[in-house]
């Protein structure tokens, strides 16, 4: 089997064809609750996991948006 060096363009056409390959998996994973329901069990205990690791440096909900601030009227 010879191996042969890739083009640029080559090499991104390879990339672009994995992206779209992902993306449409993940979609895929999305659509199917009780696989996502095992998802988030597993994320959960790889955040307890690294939080052990790391002594809990991080808040458990650090992904939550911040309450807008609302003016005081006077």
């Amino acid at each position: 089997m010879k191996i042969t060096k890739m083009t640029k363009s080559e090499m991104r056409k390879w990339e672009v064809d994995s992206a779209l390959c992902t993306l449409q998996k993940a979609e895929e994973i999305k659509k199917n609750s009780k696989l996502m329901s095992d998802v988030k069990k597993a994320a959960d205990a790889e955040v307890k996991k690294l939080q052990s690791l790391t002594g809990s440096i991080a808040p458990k909900k650090t992904l939550s948006r911040p309450k807008k601030k609302t003016l005081k009227r006077k």
